[in-house]
This record gives C-alpha cells, sequence and structure tokens, in this order.
C-alpha cells in the first residue's frame, strides 16, 4: 500500500500532523508514502497494490481539490481517496459527493491511522467518520523521521465561537493545552536539529493555559516562555504573530511588558475584523472597538509594530457600518503615524465556511466608499491582504458551486 498525501501552503500544518500520527503508530515503516502537490499537472502511476490518496484542505481550496480528484481517478480508479480539515469537517457529506470515499470530521490524530491501519480489510465506503477530540500531549507535533519542523501547536479550542469562524466548531469551546513538559521536549528537538525561529500554532497567544479561554494566566504565559528560553537563548520566539495572533481585549501593557523581555518579534497581529460595534455584537466577536483601540496603541506605546485583522462584506453590513470601520482604520492608523511606528489593515473578504452559522449568508455589497479608502491605503502603504481575490473566489463558490 502506498499513502500520497496532499500538501500546499494551505495545509501543510495538518498534514505534518498526520504523518507524525502514522509514524506515532509505526505505521510510517509499513507503508510507502510521498507527498504530492494539487497543483501539480502530471500524477505519476503507481504500481503498488493499493493507493490511498489523502486531502486535508480549507474551503477555498475547494476547486483545485475537485480537478485533483478528477486527474487522480483518472490514473488510479481503484484508488481510495480520504478527505480531512476543516471544509469536509464543515460539510462531510457534500465533500463525500466529490468522490472521496473517506471523510474524517474532526480531528484526525487517532482516527486517521486506524483507518489507514484498516484499509486492506474493511469493505465499507463512502463513509462519514466522526472523530473524537485527542489529548495533545499523547500525539506528536511533528515526525522525527522526516524531520518535519513546524510551528508547535500549544492550545486547541476557543472560547468565543465567533460566527465567521470554524474553530470553535471544528475544535471546542474549552481550550486543550499542550503541557509544557511536552512543549519542551519538541523545542529541543527543534533547537538539536539547528532550527533557531520558533512558532506556535493556537487560536490566541495569550490564552495559553488558561482554563477558559478568556481569562488570560499570563503566570502561566512566562513559564512558558522563561523554559523555552531557558534551552538556548539563541532560540528566536515569534509569539502573537501568524499563526499564533492575540484578542484585542488581552493585549494589556501588563501582557505586552511580560512577552517583550522573551520573543523576537517586533510586530503583534490583532484581530479587530470590524470597526462597527453593532457587526461585532452580530458576529459574537466578544469584545468592542474600544478594545481594539486600547490594544492598538497600548502596542504602539510598548513598541510595537501592529497588524490588525479586518474582514470586508461581513452579513448585515450596512453602508454606516462600513463608514464606521474606515473611521476606526483612520483612527488606529494615525496612532502609528503619530508614534512613528507601523500600524498596517490585514484584509478579508468574508466567505461563507460550513459549519459556522453564517454558512448560509451572503457577502454584504461593499459601498464605494470603503473600497476608494482601501485603495487610498495601498497607496499608503498601510495595507496589505488579499481581500479582493477573496471576493472573487467567494463569489465564484455562491454563484458558481
Amino acid at each position: 500500500m502506498k499513502i500520497f498525501f496532499n500538501e500546499t501552503k494551505y495545509n501543510r500544518y495538518s498534514i505534518n500532523s498526520l504523518i507524525a500520527a502514522l509514524e506515532n503508530k509505526g505505521l510510517l515503516d509499513k507503508f510507502e508514502f510521498e507527498i504530492f502537490n494539487l497543483d501539480s499537472k502530471r500524477i505519476i502511476k503507481n504500481e503498488s497494490d493499493l493507493s490511498v490518496f489523502c486531502y486535508s484542505f480549507c474551503t477555498p481550496q475547494l476547486f483545485a481539490i475537485k480537478e485533483s480528484i478528477k486527474r487522480v481517478r483518472e490514473i488510479y480508479p481503484e484508488a481510495v481517496l480520504i478527505a480531512g480539515g476543516p471544509h469536509p469537517s464543515g460539510a462531510p457529506e457534500d465533500t463525500l459527493s466529490l468522490g472521496f470515499d473517506y471523510v474524517i470530521v474532526g480531528e484526525g490524530e487517532k482516527t486517521f491511522p486506524e483507518l489507514i491501519s484498516n484499509l486492506k480489510t474493511t469493505k465499507i465506503k463512502n463513509s462519514v467518520i466522526k472523530a473524537e477530540k485527542v489529548d495533545m500531549d499523547k500525539y506528536p507535533s511533528w515526525s522525527d523521521k522526516y524531520s518535519r519542523f513546524f510551528p508547535i501547536e500549544i492550545t486547541r479550542g476557543c472560547p468565543f465561537a465567533c460566527k465567521f469562524c470554524q474553530t470553535s466548531f471544528l475544535f471546542g469551546t474549552k481550550p486543550r493545552h499542550r503541557s509544557i513538559e511536552n512543549i519542551i521536549i519538541y523545542v529541543e528537538k527543534f533547537f538539536k536539529s539547528g532550527k533557531r525561529d520558533l512558532r506556535f500554532i493556537t487560536p490566541n497567544s495569550l490564552s495559553y493555559g488558561s482554563e477558559d479561554g478568556k481569562t488570560i494566566d499570563l503566570k502561566k504565559v512566562e513559564i512558558l516562555l522563561k523554559s523555552i528560553r531557558s534551552i538556548s537563548e539563541s532560540i528566536r520566539i515569534f509569539f502573537g504573530t501568524f499563526p499564533s495572533e492575540l484578542r484585542p481585549e488581552h493585549v494589556t501593557k501588563d501582557a505586552l511588558d511580560l512577552i517583550k523581555g522573551y520573543i523576537f518579534n517586533k510586530t503583534i497581529t490583532i484581530g479587530a475584523q470590524s470597526g462597527s460595534e453593532k457587526i461585532l455584537e452580530k458576529i459574537n466577536r466578544g469584545h468592542t472597538v474600544d478594545d481594539v483601540y486600547n490594544a492598538v496603541r497600548n502596542a504602539v506605546e510598548m513598541g510595537f509594530s501592529v497588524n490588525v485583522d479586518f474582514i470586508f462584506g461581513l452579513p448585515e453590513e450596512t453602508e454606516k457600518d462600513q463608514i464606521d470601520t474606515i473611521n476606526f482604520m483612520e483612527k488606529i492608523t494615525y496612532l502609528g503615524n503619530k508614534n512613528n511606528i507601523s500600524v498596517k489593515i490585514h484584509t478579508h473578504y468574508f466567505m461563507p465556511l460550513p459549519g459556522t452559522p453564517l454558512y448560509s449568508k451572503k457577502p454584504s455589497k461593499l459601498s464605494r466608499e470603503l473600497t476608494n479608502y482601501l485603495s487610498k491605503l495601498y497607496n499608503s502603504r498601510n495595507i496589505f491582504g488579499e481581500w479582493h481575490k477573496q471576493r472573487i473566489y467567494t463569489e465564484k463558490l455562491i454563484y458558481q458551486n
């Protein structure tokens, strides 16, 4: 049996976890495996008795996945195709209908190796498999055999359940944390391999160690960072920036003062999503516009550059809401300009994601004032992101899918 993993820049963290899970169960030594990219125009025929193609993907990859499945089926009509990840977990039956034999819903570390182990004997296909939530300490952060060093996932689950986001609906609202002891095992391996730039995967960096994910525990955060720093001063810790961003209400001066002594990055990323109080309430963000302003002000005063996430076209967003957002973006970029510190707007466009409360909703129309203002920001270089590409894709997803 040969296992093919479809890997792209969008799913490499997930694929890494699955390869590590197979290694943890001793399965990498039993089967061949190969990584391919769905953008590849040519898939080479494998002579193995059974070929298994594994896809983990998000909604923006959906159309490319359809094309990849078509090419695979032409070359391997008897292959087994397995899907997992955010889109399949949110829309399992629809994903199955694309041509997959199995769809794993949820966390795959336990369920995926079990399915692989049983593929040669199982007779059941066209099946949706609901995976159970896992204890992260029981599963490796990456594959030792293949030295696939990626950011260490330190927390799963988010208590806020924002209506546009899949995280809480995939992983639950109660945070689960990888223990300090377990994290240090992987940091030591990371350091011994010659790597120095260390990053983390978490819904919110400052929630590490928190029981509810809402009340931050700075003592736990400090123990985490201090423990890593004790391994070597040469490890460059990236914390509070992608893929471990920050909620605005947690960005206090005490928190920033604490992490500043340990981390390497001079820029932090804060999730705002809108400058309208009404929209923040409707999407269940759990923070206010003032929380975002205070977070940016605190960061700037502490010497941090800031990237602030906004989503345009959220459902029920009116022209007034968009004007409120424009005015708010003006206020926070002015904070940066006044202090000669970069404050940039990171742009996103609303995309309805399966499994979320807003999946059935369409984006709101963007006003001329908003699009003109975004152009102005591009001219001043106070903005980045791919909201326009996301808008085109979302329209295709809604009207052509």
